[in-house]
């Protein structure tokens, strides 16, 4: 019996070293356009995320202004989790960056979550989209999942990217967004 419970208690010594508390995710793409055209639509348009976006089904600006050159503090967006507000931290149009935090609707195995964007111009036409995102996990069972939240936190930047590469070098929303406002329509 003494055995099983060393065992035991070894496996979860082991867990809990392999297992991350704070998450941390950086996916880039170059998008072949300009950074102000690219801009346009991150930063300028952050409210807009819904038209492009596969993970927003519907998104709106709201909230009393805190930074300069905003008539807004957050979006609120509706997802597949539901209703979630993100919160505007920083918005810098010279250096083509925000920030922002999840201020309700966070994972449950969550104490916060970050999104940090930004580009980089690379040619003329050619520009690069940083987006990273930070998750700060609570309990045993947000410490147990973090590697699997890690991959899809991933997964789910990248996919991102990809939208807004196409949206803004195509004009259209990606495939993967008209077939999911299909679904939703079918719904």
């Amino acid at each position: 019996m003494l055995i099983i419970i060393v065992l035991i208690v070894a496996v979860l010594g082991v867990l809990y070293v392999i297992a991350e508390k704070n998450i941390h995710v950086k996916k880039e793409l170059v998008i072949d356009k300009d950074i102000n055209a690219v801009w346009e639509v991150m930063g300028v348009q952050y409210t807009e995320v819904h038209l492009w976006s596969t993970n927003f089904k519907d998104s709106k600006a709201g909230g009393k202004p805190k930074l300069s050159g905003l008539d807004y503090l957050h979006r609120i967006t509706q997802t597949d989790r539901g209703e979630t507000i993100q919160e505007l931290d920083n918005f810098d149009s010279e250096n083509y960056s925000l920030t922002y935090h999840i201020s309700e609707g966070t994972p449950a195995i969550a104490n916060s979550a970050v999104g940090i964007w930004s580009l980089t111009p690379i040619e003329s036409n050619k520009t690069k989209v940083i987006l990273e995102f930070q998750m700060e996990t609570n309990g045993f069972k947000g410490l147990m999942l973090s590697s699997i939240i890690k991959l899809k936190l991933g997964k789910s930047a990248m996919g991102i990217a990809e939208e807004l590469k196409f949206y803004v070098e195509n004009g259209e929303p990606h495939p993967r967004k008209v077939e999911s406002q299909v679904e939703q329509n079918r719904k």
